[in-house]
Formats: C-alpha cells, structure tokens, sequence
C-alpha cells in the first residue's frame, strides 16, 4: 500500500519501494528580525522627537548647540534622521561613536576602541559611510554612547531558537491539519504498461491531478484494482488549536524582545487597551534612561564640570513627546500655572506652541487666595 501524497510528490520511487523520512525544523530568524525591528525603530523615532533644550547661565538659550541637536546634525544629515540612527546603531550594536568637528556631528558606523585606565581612550579605523578616517581620536573629542545588551540578545537568541521550532512545528501542524489525506490500495497484477520505471507514478499524478485539486469538482476515476479511500478526521478543531497556538508562541516572542527592550509588549503589538499606562512605562523605563544617557555625554564632553555647575548645559525634554487631549490636561495646567509652577512659556510648550519669549513669557502667576504659612502665623494672611 502506498501513500498518495507520497506518490504525487514524486518521492515514492516504481516497484512500490517506500521508506519512512523524518524531516527537522527549520530554525529561521524572520519573526525574531521582524519584532526586534518593530521594537528598535520605536524607541529610535520616539526618542528623535524629544527636544534638546540648551542653557546659557541658569537661562534657556537657543545658540549654535541647539540648532545641532534640534535641527541640523551635519550638512548631510537632520538632527531628527541623525538621533534616530544613533539610536538603532546603540540598541543593536551596545554602542554609537559620535565625531565632533567644526560644530557639526556625525555618526561612525565602524572604529576600534582602545581602553586605557589612567588616561583618554582612544579612537581609531573609523569609517563613515565609504570614507575612512585615518588619524585617531581623543576621548575627548567624541561622544561615546555605551548601552551594553550581549547577554539579552544571547538570551533571546537562544529563546528564539527554541520557539522557532516550536512555531514550525506548529505552522506545520496547521498546513496537516488542512490538507486532504487519503489511502491508495494498489493491485500487485499491473497492467504490463505501468510496470516500467516511473510509469505507475506518471500514471497515478497524472489520473488524480483534477480530483486533489482544492479549487475544483471532481470525480476520481477508479479503475479496477485501484481502491482509494478518504481519511476522515475531525478537522476545524485540530486546524484552529494549531492556529491559535502559532499565535500564542509568537506573541510570547512579542512578550520577550519588548521585555528586552524595555517597551511594553501591548504597544509593541499595537494593542489599544490601558495605551496610557503603556505609554508612561514606556517613558519611564525606556526613553527616558536613554535621554539621560545621551544628556550625561553631551554635558561632560561639550560643556564640562565649571559650565555644567554654572547653569550652562543641555537637558533632553521627553515631556513633549506623547500626543496630549487639551481636554485631559486643562485642569492640570490650571492648577500649576495658578501655582506658580509654570511659566506662560511653559504652557505654551506644553500645547506644543510658539513660546512668547522675553519678560512676559517668562511670567508666572500665583492666585491670591494662596499665602505663605510665615504670613499666615503673622496674622498679615
């Protein structure tokens, strides 16, 4: 007795000769490359929206720092697509190289660094695009960014070797699931026409093509000796439990790169349910450590400790990032612009508005049914 499917894939070879192959998994990385690509170019394009806001004294200023980082990295490159690589380039490497020459930035996609314990690291083999920069750079004229994940991704990587199986071989049993099986009974008197070498194989492909055909009615012709049976099974439960579980195994992928990462699986996968509380953990843990991380490189390397002690500094403002309802922050910009606590300026940010500047955007407001404590006890509130 020979299997039908066997037969029609030209595996079975004339003379009725079968054996029994075992097949492995193939492992791939597509679903793995898929959501860590979703993941990294999250948190890089949501990062490239934050505003590098520079202070001159204590005083915001806009001067030629701001316009680098908010504006114009390089003459090639906007300060928006240049954050957004460096981003990529730190998650998926553990590390960016920034060049900083004649006021501009401008990203390394390769070099070799060479530690040293009492004095400057050093730079070198740094290549740009196509263009290799010969000479070596001080520690001081670089901002190096460091976000060392080796051991997650080796983690993930082996995980995903596991659940990549896993996924085939559930993919695999869904495609069983669907597929129509049947058994042929062969007589052993063939006719002398299809005794030949392959003939019986051309034969039986060639009579069953329309019958197995999914998109078509047909009739099998049985001829005499020939017996081919159905193989019934329950099909819709076995199909959709396979269907389900495939879904189930890459949305614990989804669970364990987006841990990974620091995002939240749920806005990973685009779900819409408790979007608020995913977005404020996302700022919280994600974004805002890598907008520090950057902030801590560019105030010890292009300001220093005296500038920095001094007021003169850049700070990373996350704040503005999310997409806010008026609606949801009116009371709350109310009760902290009647405090004191914001400025006209402020609001007017916040509402991501032209600031007014000078003296009157500056201004803040407190209301007069407030009074210090020391005025109160004076008997003067």
């Amino acid at each position: 007795m020979a299997l039908i499917w066997d037969l029609l894939g030209g595996k079975a070879k004339a003379g009725l000769i079968l054996s029994t192959m075992g097949y492995g998994l193939a492992t791939n990385s597509k679903y793995q490359t898929l959501i860590q690509e979703a993941g990294i170019n999250l948190i890089a394009n949501t990062l490239a929206r934050a505003e590098f806001q520079t202070f001159l004294n204590g005083k915001e200023y806009k001067g030629t720092n701001y316009y680098i980082f908010n504006v114009e990295a390089n003459q090639n490159t906007s300060s928006s697509s240049f954050w957004t690589e460096v981003i990529k380039k730190l998650l998926v490497n553990g590390e960016a190289l920034i060049l900083l020459q004649d006021e501009h930035l401008y990203l390394a996609d390769s070099f070799i660094k060479t530690e040293y314990a009492f004095m400057n690291n050093k730079y070198s083999e740094i290549t740009i695009g196509d263009y290799n920069l010969k000479d070596t750079w001080d520690e001081s004229k670089v901002l190096y960014l460091k976000h060392d994940r080796r051991r997650a991704i080796s983690a993930i990587n082996s995980i995903h070797g596991d659940f990549s199986k896993l996924i085939s071989s559930s993919i695999k049993g869904y495609q069983n699931s669907k597929a129509r099986k049947g058994k042929l009974k062969i007589p052993t008197n063939l006719p002398k026409e299809l005794e030949a070498e392959g003939a019986l194989q051309e034969h039986l492909r060639q009579s069953m093509k329309e019958f197995m055909d999914p998109s078509k009615d047909a009739v099998f012709p049985e001829e005499d000796g020939f017996e081919y049976t159905e193989l019934t099974e329950s099909k819709g439960s076995k199909s959709n439990d396979s269907g389900r579980e495939t879904k189930n195994f890459i949305n614990d992928m989804f669970d364990f790169i987006a841990i990974t990462l620091g995002i939240p699986p749920s806005l990973l996968k685009g779900d819409t349910v408790n979007t608020k509380d995913a977005v404020n953990n996302l700022m919280t843990f994600c974004i805002n450590p890598l907008a520090k991380l950057i902030a801590d490189e560019i105030n010890r390397k292009m300001y220093g400790m005296q500038e920095y002690l001094n007021g003169s500094y850049v700070k990373v403002d996350t704040s503005n990032i999310k997409a806010v309802d008026l609606r949801d922050i009116a009371n709350s910009i109310d009760l902290l612009n009647r405090n004191g606590a914001l400025t006209i300026d402020d609001t007017l940010r916040t509402l991501g508005k032209e600031p007014l500047g000078g003296d009157v955007g500056a201004m803040r407001f407190i209301t007069k049914n407030l009074e210090t404590l020391e005025n109160v006890l004076k008997g003067e509130g």
